[in-house]
């Protein structure tokens, strides 16, 4: 691989900046409530000097759009039970899910929510998020083929019913319970109830 240059590695050291600067402005202000002039402000720079960097604000909040579905992904892959029970395989994916959203509540919004009105991500930063899809799907799939469960809805729903659970227990929790733990709280303590509700729907008998 070849080596930065000592004027690469400070442009790279000036593009996470940028990117710090800018999930610290959103977790404070609100992810709509980004400004290039604070970024710039904070940095010491002018505002324009930001466009070497990002070509527009919407550059800065793909690319968080695009490392945050990789960070995610990564924790879906490590986190979730892979060996165990379809019950614990369910109730880790919702809990790391729910956890990510709690640490990263920057990061969650953009990605899962719609908070910048115009905001589209470029193609490169929605296959990163399509791929997170396809892997939960095949996940379903295989559960599916194994017999321990059995449904009428094609995979697709199953699996969108469960983004479903996940994301709605989750928004519930973080608007009532945000700095209690995955686990505690109104809602936050329901996901062991809500992956009973499905195997109670969908275990085969």
């Amino acid at each position: 691989m070849k080596e930065l240059t000592r004027r690469q590695e400070r442009r790279q050291e000036t593009i996470e900046e940028i990117l710090t600067i800018a999930r610290e402005e959103m977790r404070e202000h609100g992810v709509a409530g980004l400004r290039l002039s604070m970024i710039a402000k904070r940095l010491g720079i002018r505002t324009p000097s930001l466009y070497t960097y990002f070509e527009s604000k919407d550059a800065i909040y793909d690319e968080l759009f695009r490392r945050g579905f990789l960070e995610f992904g990564q924790l879906m892959a490590e986190g979730p039970i892979r060996e165990g029970s379809v019950r614990e395989k369910l109730l880790s994916s919702i809990e790391t899910y729910m956890r990510f959203a709690q640490e990263n509540p920057e990061l969650y919004q953009l990605m899962f929510q719609r908070p910048v009105p115009g905001f589209v991500p470029s193609e490169e930063s929605m296959a990163v998020s399509l791929d997170n899809v396809a892997k939960a799907q095949a996940e379903f799939e295989e559960i599916f083929r194994s017999g321990e469960l059995e449904s009428n809805l094609p995979v697709e729903e199953a699996r969108d019913l469960c983004f479903a659970l996940q994301h709605g227990l989750t928004e519930l929790h973080l608007a009532n319970n945000p700095d209690l733990p995955v686990g505690e709280g109104r809602f936050g303590k329901l996901t062991s109830q809500s992956v009973q509700l499905l195997l109670d729907a969908w275990r085969k008998s």
